[in-house]
């Protein structure tokens, strides 16, 4: 397990330590091509690392058809939800090609950080640089949904009247609001979280995160990587904060 842990990219420089405390944490798995790794719904408590081949990230809304969310290939991670605290996963995972994986169970990831305070410290890192990669990977997608809120919540009536804002909200809050709803949207879909828009004052948006964000040890990242992030290529001089 420790020749399959150091080709693993995430923890390629680890030290023989490291590497020696969380092996015994790994199985190596195998699936056929076709093969349903997670099922939407199921109990989440498998992380997965993808040694070889392609999976695809599945979400099914209860009213409609399942949707692809993603396409992970080696050097990837998936089965957040078993990490994050949640009961079970928010989406499947299916696939692409024949695929190889290191699982580890996410209550043992959770119980390394008690047991070997450091590693623990060092593996969640490495997890939470994985989470921004597949981010950066779903940029494109989380960027058509928001500027699709963010326009219906700026746009004019049809006859070229004012602007469909509450009383006493900026148009710039408005966008904000929209914005914050639709990446909260995509977080739940992605992982079971959420953001709840708290206040801005032309300054400072306030968020708070809920659902599996809470408690979670990844919620740092997940405020500053994912929604700050997001609010800063649309609104670069608005300063995120949780509330």
């Amino acid at each position: 397990m420790l020749a399959e842990l150091i080709r693993f990219p995430l923890f390629r420089d680890l030290s023989s330590a490291d590497l020696k405390i969380i092996a015994p944490l790994f199985h190596a798995r195998k699936y056929p091509e076709g093969a349903i790794v997670i099922e939407q719904g199921e109990r989440a408590e498998w992380l997965y690392l993808l040694t070889q081949g392609e999976v695809v990230i599945r979400y099914k809304p209860y009213d409609g058809e399942p949707i692809n969310l993603n396409r992970i290939r080696a050097g990837g991670v998936f089965g957040w939800s078993a990490v994050l605290g949640s009961a079970t996963y928010s989406s499947s995972v299916v696939c692409n090609t024949p695929c190889e994986v290191l699982a580890v169970r996410g209550d043992e990831l959770r119980t390394l950080q008690e047991y070997h305070p450091q590693t623990g410290h060092l593996i969640l890192d490495r997890l939470a640089q994985a989470v921004s990669s597949r981010w950066l990977d779903a940029q494109q997608q989380v960027k058509s949904m928001i500027r699709k809120g963010v326009k219906e919540s700026v746009s004019p009536l049809g006859n070229g009247g004012p602007l469909m804002t509450e009383t006493n909200v900026s148009p710039k809050e408005a966008q904000l609001r929209a914005l914050v709803e639709n990446l909260s949207a995509y977080i739940e879909q992605f992982h079971g979280g959420s953001v709840e828009f708290i206040s801005f004052d032309d300054v400072t948006l306030k968020v708070r995160l809920g659902g599996a964000c809470l408690g979670c040890p990844l919620s740092p990242s997940t405020l500053h990587g994912w929604v700050e992030g997001t609010i800063k290529q649309f609104f670069p001089e608005v300063r995120v904060e949780a509330a």
